[in-house]
């Protein structure tokens, strides 16, 4: 089998053009997201660019001056970015007493690895003074350099370009197993990546976060990411979870917390919007990057698309993916699911700030038909011209409309994924 997964060496992220933009009205702009994610890579480009200071705080010759005499270590007249500001959480009090005093556009620039709410109580969040943006691993789109933009697109036109690919099913399930994770990428095989995601895992679970918070049960935060990836894109209850983890519900309650916060999950509301009396509330649980979930659990590709939780898998890749490709669109998009108490699912809803909405099905089947979109269907006739349009992805080669505002669509079409080709095409890319 062909690996599909391109040879990155440095690929431009959607977000950065955004970013500097903020910078020309905000005074700070906070870039938040998993450590490994490219925040680093950016702020440096941004900073290179705009010739800023720059203070590395995982250097802890860097560190040291910044706890000494914060004023003094970043005193500019210009932008000064910081990386791994939550290791010195009185930079965001200095921070916030620049912007009360002086105000005035791009002044700083602040990347970290763990969410600052995660920081010890009464240190300051910047609330209302800093842009904050969630940098995630890359997007399918960006590791395969696609020319076009799917949400932006569909977002402006209504409905989903004319698209085919021929990429087959196992090919699509090599870039969900791949994930966006800049370093795995560089690796050359699936073996070697597998070995990156363990390690990554036990860095960030087991030495990183006992830095900032105590951890009771040692190695419980690892097992709980490994359990949520079995179960992802499900509402997994914490009884089970706190059964087969030997912990109790409120500490897999705050251990759930742990991992959003850390970027690894991402706990996906449900849509309380009057459409059914019925509906329910329940959050579903999904893997932030299904690459990272794949690797830990020692998931090929070609297992994954034979699984039975490869459906499952698809659904959280799609999610990472829209979600990530809405961080470079200056439109505040909120994500949720739908599922009333009936039986009627839709994995993902896209709900715009005017009201409108659009729903989104996700298929492991490479042919679907109009009854695989009964519940897009059903959401469209409650919501009537609030439905902007509904998609059902699957791993099949066409786009096809199947209803009224109802399309079905290629996964790939979310990363321009036409051929294996694209693996040369993504070779060397800056």
């Amino acid at each position: 089998m062909v690996d599909v997964i391109p040879t990155i060496e440095q690929v431009q992220r959607w977000a950065e053009p955004f970013v500097d933009d903020l910078l020309d009205e905000e005074p700070a702009i906070l870039l938040e997201g998993p450590r490994g994610s490219g925040k680093s890579t950016m702020l440096r480009s941004i900073a290179k660019r705009r010739g800023a200071l720059v203070l590395d705080l995982d250097d802890d010759s860097v560190l040291q001056l910044v706890r000494e005499d914060v004023g003094t270590a970043l005193a500019s007249p210009g932008l000064v970015a910081i990386d791994e500001f939550h290791r010195a959480p009185e930079v965001l009090s200095y921070v916030k007493r620049v912007v009360d005093r002086e105000g005035g556009a791009g002044r700083f620039l602040l990347a970290g690895s763990v969410s600052s709410f995660l920081l010890p109580p009464g240190t300051e969040t910047l609330t209302g003074r800093a842009h904050r943006l969630s940098l995630m691993p890359l997007a399918a789109a960006e590791t395969f350099g696609a020319k076009r933009r799917w949400l932006a697109e569909l977002l402006e036109e209504g409905e989903p370009r004319n698209f085919r690919t021929e990429l087959g099913r196992t090919e699509v399930f090599e870039v969900v197993a791949a994930g966006g994770y800049p370093a795995a990428l560089r690796r050359a095989t699936p073996t070697q990546r597998t070995r990156w995601f363990a390690s990554y895992l036990a860095t960030v679970t087991d030495r990183d976060l006992p830095d900032l918070i105590d951890i009771r049960h040692s190695g419980a935060l690892s097992r709980l990411y490994r359990l949520i990836a079995q179960r992802t894109s499900s509402t997994a209850v914490n009884t089970e979870l706190a059964r087969s983890l030997d912990v109790s519900q409120p500490t897999v309650a705050t251990y759930r917390r742990l991992l959003e916060r850390l970027y690894l999950t991402t706990e996906l509301p449900g849509w309380t919007v009057g459409v059914s009396a019925k509906t329910g509330h329940r959050a579903k649980v999904h893997v932030s990057d299904t690459g990272l979930a794949a690797g830990v659990l020692s998931l090929s590709a070609q297992r994954l698309s034979t699984a039975a939780m490869g459906g499952a898998f698809l659904e959280s890749f799609v999610l990472a993916e829209l979600m990530r490709q809405a961080t470079a669109i200056d439109e505040a998009l909120t994500f949720t699911h739908f599922r009333d108490r009936s039986g009627i699912e839709v994995d993902v809803i896209i709900e715009r700030p005017d009201g409108t909405a659009i729903a989104i099905e996700v298929k492991s089947a490479r042919t679907v038909n109009q009854r695989d979109a009964s519940a897009l269907t059903f959401l469209r006739e409650r919501l009537g011209d609030r439905f902007q349009c509904g998609i059902l992805f699957h791993t099949g080669p066409l786009t096809a409309r199947i209803g009224e505002r109802v399309w079905a669509a290629p996964i790939a079409a979310l990363w321009d994924g036409i051929t294996s080709e694209h693996r040369t095409a993504g070779e060397g890319r800056s």
